[in-house]
């Protein structure tokens, strides 16, 4: 009956927002924060997302703060339509294009779907008085680049980041990449097993 447990109902849902909203980000005024990042992937709803449903109901996870994180991940989806044209700046990757026929790697109805769904989660995470930061490039790197930033920083202390494991071999490249750079930043790294395979519930 997990999978009835993670579906989270309006009570649910409340606590998550009593729990986000409370943490709101005011960056200048955050030193004894306890930062967690949420890096998302393709478990892109709040309602039945058991990350969500676990920070809502348990109180002992020690952070304060929540700060959800998705990237277009860049050897999924062509980047380069994210940079300004009158910049003249060109993309620092390379196509997203299979490695073996050349194919693109994302048409434009999943592109749209990918788009939809990433606003759909970021207007349900604002309705709970949360917020969604959206980047643009590899993960591994994103993620180093932020966790560099925030350990130069002495106005936002980021403690953990979480993700959901994912099967494939650029999924796993992509975790590693994470757990890489929080090991080199000294911040906990959690894997979550996704619970669409617990196929015993």
């Amino acid at each position: 009956m997990l999978h009835l447990a993670l579906r989270a109902s309006r009570a649910t849902l409340l606590r998550a927002s009593a729990f986000v909203s409370s943490r709101r980000f005011n960056t200048s005024k955050m030193p004894d924060s306890k930062v967690l990042i949420y890096l998302l992937r393709r478990d892109l709803r709040v309602s039945d997302n058991p990350i969500f449903h676990s920070l809502a109901t348990q109180r002992d996870h020690g952070f304060t703060h929540l700060l959800p994180l998705y990237v277009f991940a860049a050897q999924q989806l062509e980047v380069k339509g994210f940079i300004p044209e009158d910049e003249g700046a060109t993309s620092p990757y390379r196509e997203a294009r299979s490695q073996i026929g050349g194919f693109w790697r994302c048409g434009p109805h999943r592109a749209k779907f990918m788009a939809e769904s990433v606003w759909d989660l970021k207007e349900g995470l604002e309705k709970v008085g949360s917020g969604l930061c959206i980047r643009v490039g590899m993960i591994g790197d994103v993620v180093k680049e932020m966790l560099s930033k925030t350990e130069d920083s002495n106005d936002l202390n980021v403690t953990g980041l979480w993700m959901v494991s994912e099967e494939g071999v650029e999924e796993a490249r992509e975790e590693r990449a994470v757990k890489d750079a929080c090991r080199e930043t000294g911040i906990e790294f959690k894997l979550w097993t996704d619970e669409k395979y617990l196929i015993d519930e």
